[in-house]
């Protein structure tokens, strides 16, 4: 199971969940540009379409799940969520990370505050060390995968990446980091 607890938007369970029930990418796109092309066969396109979209499966409720301690961020969550899972399978609360028991097992996948806010930067770093706390104490067997917008905070969580990977995400020279925690 993958949990995002800083989901905001929802575009990392969104994906996730595109992902797990094994949805092509682009098929729920109305139109692609190759469609106006002179030699465009229609018939030939909705035979594509008909034989991606049968590899499609209904993954189980709350394999992907997430929450976010903002009301505004689970509504838009919840909002961009539903268009792609409209039975409700993505499962989404308001909670703060802090508060949660456990995410013992599980595949975290986060992309947490980096305190740039236009020309305010805010110091994140004791936040990242609870962060770092709270993954130690609460999360057993789980494998964290959490992206760094701002690269001096990864020493700030206190463990020790199994790999970093950069990542650019908004112009932000970040990286991607895995922790496997014990």
């Amino acid at each position: 199971p993958l949990y995002d607890p800083f989901c905001g938007s929802g575009t990392i369970l969104c994906e996730a969940y595109l992902m797990a029930s094994r949805t092509p990418a682009g098929i729920l796109r109305k139109r692609f540009g190759f469609q106006r092309l002179p030699d465009f066969d229609p018939v030939a396109w909705e035979r594509v379409e008909k034989q991606a979209s049968k590899g499609i499966t209904i993954p189980p409720k709350g394999l992907v799940s997430g929450s976010d301690h903002s009301a505004a961020a689970v509504r838009a969550s919840s909002r961009n969520c539903a268009a792609i899972d409209p039975a409700g399978r993505i499962l989404i609360s308001r909670r703060d990370v802090f508060d949660l028991k456990s995410l013992e097992g599980r595949a975290i996948i986060c992309n947490p505050p980096y305190g740039i806010r236009s020309e305010k930067h805010t110091d994140l770093s004791e936040f990242y060390a609870r962060f770092g706390d709270f993954l130690k104490r609460r999360c057993q067997g789980a494998q964290a995968f959490i992206y760094f917008g701002d690269r001096r905070y990864i020493k700030c969580i206190g463990l020790r990446p199994s790999w970093k990977r950069p990542l650019s995400n908004g112009g932000l020279d970040g990286r991607l980091v895995k922790i496997e925690l014990y």
